[in-house]
């Protein structure tokens, strides 16, 4: 039933989805928006668990619709069941943060305003740790129309089916959808299951230059440690792409993601990279990780300038361009990249770049030894032979980063001196930081 207390905020939000033995996850995905949904449907595949029970039990609508080995046509009969002007069509095991549900009817009344038909938001995976390990954009809240609807059996896509192009709002930086299908054992049965291959199979039987799926198929592979056949099934991908791409294109972005990595981990493969590299960079020029999977690389080959200067290209990308629908695995990796810039620009002797980085990794990671080690370095080129002057200069420039007043944090600075060789400034730091009782007990 719908909720009539929903109708008061002004707009009437549908929340559906479709699933199949979801009893582990399908509370957290009826309760995170309860309070803005007008109304709450469940379309059922053909669960065997307690799914149904406890879907009712929260007040649910559920209907049931036979699996057809597609998943378009059972989210649009989802679609089909609301009633609602917008509609918000997330999986069972993905959820927003209550404090984003909130603010949905203030965005909806936005969009209406703007006459918009959906909303893009921010689509964060998470690792079994529920630490984000990859990030991207998805469009799960639009507007209740008929041309409105899913496309291809698998990783479907929506469309006008009246060919117009969906005009969208864009809440990448506000709102964020989290998604935990990719933890282990929900993963390992999808696999067992082969049943997205043969869904892709079937997808590329019908148009088997589909470049899309092709890059789907090639995940696939990916995903399974084959990385001989994932680079063929994402170089036919790049040979049926059409000669220029959308900037949003996230599914090309993707297909040479992955194939770049694939390139730089098999060193058979490895001449093939700055090709791709190049053909890559060319279609998509906005598109950050293309530079973060080659700075990568060429840290991992001991080429500090050369992997330097593609990550620092990949900082600007992402900080003129943003993070919507692109950069999707270094947006969720933006402190490993300050802290391999901070160690690349060390070893390339560009020392004010180092401090640069170094000092913004702290910003985030204020106990990463390897960072402060080498930005003591760079601020302590003469290790234990410094002037008084130059260790209360490099003091108080770390002061404005650690708090001295907390215990842990001195003798962090403290120790991170003495490991890195700088003996004359970590005495300097325990005489000026430390009592000469604390120094008695801890042997500073």
């Amino acid at each position: 039933m719908p909720k009539a207390g929903a109708s008061k905020r002004g707009e009437r939000i549908s929340q559906c989805m479709i699933v199949k033995n979801e009893e582990k996850n399908i509370e957290r995905a009826l309760s995170w928006g309860k309070t803005v949904m007008w109304e709450q449907i469940v379309v059922d595949t053909g669960s065997t668990d307690r799914t149904v029970e406890i879907a009712r039990g929260l007040g649910a609508r559920v209907v049931t619709f036979p699996w057809i080995d597609d998943f378009s046509a059972a989210k649009n009969y989802a679609i089909e069941q609301c009633g609602g002007d917008w509609i918000a069509l997330l999986d069972a095991d993905e959820y927003m943060m209550p404090e984003d549900a909130e603010k949905l009817p203030e965005f909806i009344k936005e969009m209406n305003a703007r006459g918009l038909d959906g909303l893009s938001t921010g689509w964060q995976q998470l690792d079994e740790e529920g630490k984000i390990f990859s990030s991207g954009t998805q469009v799960r809240i639009f507007r209740n129309l008929p041309d409105i609807r899913y496309r291809r059996r698998i990783h479907e896509q929506l469309e006008s089916v009246e060919g117009r192009e969906l005009r969208l709002g864009d809440a990448v930086e506000q709102l964020s959808i989290f998604h935990t299908g990719y933890q282990g054992q929900a993963l390992a049965e999808k696999k067992r299951s082969g049943r997205n291959r043969k869904l892709i199979l079937e997808e590329l039987n019908n148009n088997p230059e589909d470049h899309e799926m092709l890059g789907y198929m090639g995940d696939e592979c990916f995903n399974d440690g084959d990385w001989e056949e994932a680079a063929r099934w994402y170089g036919s991908a790049v040979e049926h792409m059409p000669r220029t791409l959308r900037e949003e294109d996230q599914r090309s972005a993707a297909t040479f993601t992955n194939l770049l990595m694939v390139l730089t981990k098999e060193e058979a493969l490895r001449d093939k990279a700055g090709e791709v590299y190049r053909k890559a960079a060319g279609l998509l020029p906005q598109e950050a990780d293309f530079d973060y999977v080659m700075g990568r690389y060429y840290a991992s080959m001991e080429q500090a300038d050369r992997a330097a200067a593609h990550l620092e290209t990949a900082v600007e990308k992402l900080n003129t361009y943003g993070c919507s629908n692109k950069a999707l695995h270094m947006a969720a990796n933006l402190l490993e990249v300050y802290d391999l810039l901070a160690r690349c620009c060390f070893e390339a002797g560009q020392s004010e770049k180092c401090m640069t980085y170094a000092v913004t990794c702290l910003k985030y990671d204020r106990y990463n030894m390897a960072v402060l080690s080498r930005l003591l370095k760079v601020l302590l080129p003469g290790g234990g032979q410094n002037s008084l002057q130059e260790n209360q200069a490099v003091l108080e420039f770390f002061s404005r980063l650690y708090d001295f007043s907390a215990l842990k944090d001195r003798l962090f600075l403290v120790k991170a001196a003495q490991m890195s060789g700088c003996g004359g400034f970590a005495e300097f730091g325990a005489s000026k930081l430390f009592t000469q009782e604390e120094r008695g007990q801890l042997r500073v």
